[in-house]
C-alpha cells in the first residue's frame, strides 16, 4: 500500500511510503466486538483546507485520524486527512456489503482499514478505537451510488462530476455555512464592516455566497492579481488587495481570516485599532507566516455543528446545512474547473503549488488512484 506522508515539523519534507503487501487480500478477523472493513480509495480532493489540517494537526487532533505507516515512534511523519470517495473491497460487517461506495474522510493513500464499524441511518461510521474520541463528524461516511455497468456514458460522467464537486466543496461549504451562522449572531452595531481574508479560497467564497444570500455585505481581501476574477463572481460587495488595507473605513469591523498571515493581521490591527470587534481565524493557508495571538479566536466547525444540533436538533440542522451546500455547489459549477491528476505521485509533484497558493482560485484538484 502507498501513502502520502509529510514531516510534522518541516512542511517542505514529504514522501510516498510503500508498505509491504496490500490490505485487499488481508484476512480481517471477525470477533464479537469487531466488524472490520477495507476500503479501496478511488480518488480524493486536495485544497488549501488540507493545509490548515497540517498547521493545527497537534492542537486539534488531525494527526490522530490516520497513523503513518512504516514509521518509528521517534519519527515525525504524519498523514494529512483528505475528503474522497472509496469502495468497500472486504467486509466482516454484515451491514456493509462489498462493493458499496462512500464519501468521507480518508488518508491520501490507496486503502483505509477500519478496525470496527457500524451503520446508522444508512451512514457508515468508523468506530476504530483510535478514532472514538475524535470529532464524530469526521468519522461519518455517506453512501454513494454504485457504479452501474449498464448506465450510459453520460450518466456515469454526470455522477463522476457530482462526486468531484462533493469532495472538493462539501466540507468547505459546510464550514462556510457554520461561519455565516456565527457572523449572523454578531450584533449589527459590532459588524458595520466585515472583512474576509484570503477571499479567493473556496471556503471564503462559500461564506461570501451565504452572506449575500442572507442580505449581508462582505469585503473580500486578496492579492492584486486575483481582484478582477473575484469581482466577476459578484459575491463580495467590494474586493480590495492587501496593500489597500490602510484605506479601510474606521468603523466597527469583524474579520474572518482564512490565511493566518501575521503580517496581514498586524496591518489590520494597526489600521482599525479599537474599531476591530472580532477576529475569527479559520484557515492557515499562509503557513510560512503564522504567529498565534491570544486576542483572536480559532473557529472549529465541528464544535459549532455539535452546538447547533443541540439547539435545533440534528435533523433540522442537517436540512439547513445540506440545503445551503447543495445550492452553493450548484452555483460553483458555473465557474469552478475540476482538474483530475492520476496517482499519488502527482500530489507529490503538486504539493509545493498547494503550499505556495499557486493553484488558481477557479480550479479544484482531484487525485485519482484507480
Amino acid at each position: 500500500m502507498k501513502q502520502f506522508q509529510i514531516d510534522k515539523i518541516n512542511p517542505n519534507c514529504f514522501r510516498i511510503m510503500q508498505a509491504e503487501g496490500s490490505p485487499d487480500n488481508a484476512q480481517i478477523e471477525n470477533t464479537e466486538n469487531t466488524k472490520s472493513i477495507v476500503i479501496k480509495i478511488e480518488r480524493f480532493a486536495f485544497t488549501a483546507n488540507n493545509l490548515t489540517y497540517y498547521m493545527v494537526g497537534d492542537r486539534l487532533g488531525y494527526w490522530q485520524f490516520f497513523p503513518a505507516i512504516n514509521t518509528s515512534s521517534n519519527e515525525n511523519w504524519g498523514v494529512i486527512p483528505v475528503w474522497g470517495v472509496g469502495q468497500v473491497i472486504s467486509s466482516n460487517n454484515d451491514s456493509v456489503e462489498v462493493g458499496r461506495r462512500f464519501l468521507g474522510y480518508f488518508p491520501p493513500a490507496e486503502y483505509l482499514v477500519m478496525a470496527n464499524t457500524t451503520m446508522t441511518n444508512n451512514n457508515l461510521i468508523d468506530c476504530s478505537p483510535h478514532r472514538l474520541k475524535l470529532p464524530q463528524g469526521y468519522n461519518v461516511y455517506r453512501p454513494l451510488p454504485a457504479h452501474a455497468a449498464d448506465a450510459s456514458a453520460e450518466v456515469n460522467a454526470k455522477q463522476h462530476e457530482q462526486e468531484n464537486f462533493q469532495m472538493l466543496l462539501w466540507p468547505l461549504y459546510a464550514t462556510s455555512y457554520c461561519l455565516s451562522e456565527e457572523v449572523d449572531t454578531i450584533p449589527a452595531s459590532q459588524r458595520e464592516q466585515l472583512l474576509v481574508l484570503s477571499a479567493s479560497s473556496k471556503t471564503s467564497l462559500g461564506l461570501a455566497f451565504a452572506l449575500k444570500e442572507a442580505g449581508m455585505k462582505a469585503i473580500g481581501v486578496t492579492s492584486e492579481k486575483r481582484i478582477a476574477s473575484l469581482e466577476t463572481l459578484g459575491v463580495y460587495s467590494t474586493v480590495i488587495s492587501y496593500e489597500q488595507l490602510e484605506t479601510l473605513q474606521l468603523k466597527s469591523t469583524v474579520v474572518v481570516d482564512m490565511s493566518g498571515s501575521a503580517q496581514v493581521n498586524a496591518s489590520i490591527k494597526h489600521r482599525l485599532g479599537a474599531h476591530l470587534t472580532r477576529y475569527i481565524n479559520v484557515g492557515l493557508t499562509h503557513w510560512q507566516d503564522v504567529k498565534p495571538s491570544s486576542d483572536e479566536e480559532f473557529f472549529f466547525a465541528p464544535a459549532h455543528i455539535q452546538r447547533r444540533m443541540s439547539e435545533i436538533g440534528a435533523a433540522e440542522y442537517q436540512k439547513l446545512s445540506s440545503g445551503f451546500v447543495s445550492k452553493a455547489i450548484a452555483w460553483s459549477a458555473s465557474w469552478l474547473n475540476v482538474k483530475e491528476r492520476e496517482g499519488l505521485s502527482t500530489l507529490q509533484d503538486d504539493f509545493s503549488q498547494h503550499q505556495q497558493g499557486q493553484i488558481p482560485s477557479n480550479e479544484g484538484r482531484i487525485y485519482t488512484l484507480v
